[in-house]
């Protein structure tokens, strides 16, 4: 499939039916500090960038194609393996060295 051809399935709106369909869903997702995720793709997006996406001709799809949410809520399991496994780092790191002072002083 040509780009040309992608572009014409592609289901893309203007910005004149943009403005109107996502009225009510950006003065909510400002209201509540929500942010846009993109269905099914790793994609997040504040309202303000969406709106200059719009000037760009970028992300002017259907408002089915987004979902409200909470970006932290998304990446909060993915900081708290960063953390576990920095931890675990850390404590091996001291083990080694309590066990290095323990043989240096064993073998004197």
């Amino acid at each position: 499939m040509s780009e040309k051809d992608y572009k014409k399935k592609a289901n893309k709106i203007t910005i004149e039916e943009a403005q109107e369909c996502y009225k009510e869903i950006i003065q909510e997702a400002i209201n509540k500090n929500l942010w846009f995720s993109a269905k099914g793709l790793n994609l997040w997006l504040s309202p303000y960038e969406l709106q200059k996406g719009w000037e760009l001709g970028k992300y002017l799809f259907p408002v089915k194609y987004w979902e409200l949410g909470n970006p932290n809520d998304y990446l909060r399991p993915y900081a708290n393996k960063f953390r576990k496994a920095k931890n675990s780092y850390e404590y091996a790191h001291k083990r080694y060295a309590a066990y290095a002072k323990m043989h240096e002083k064993n073998t004197l």
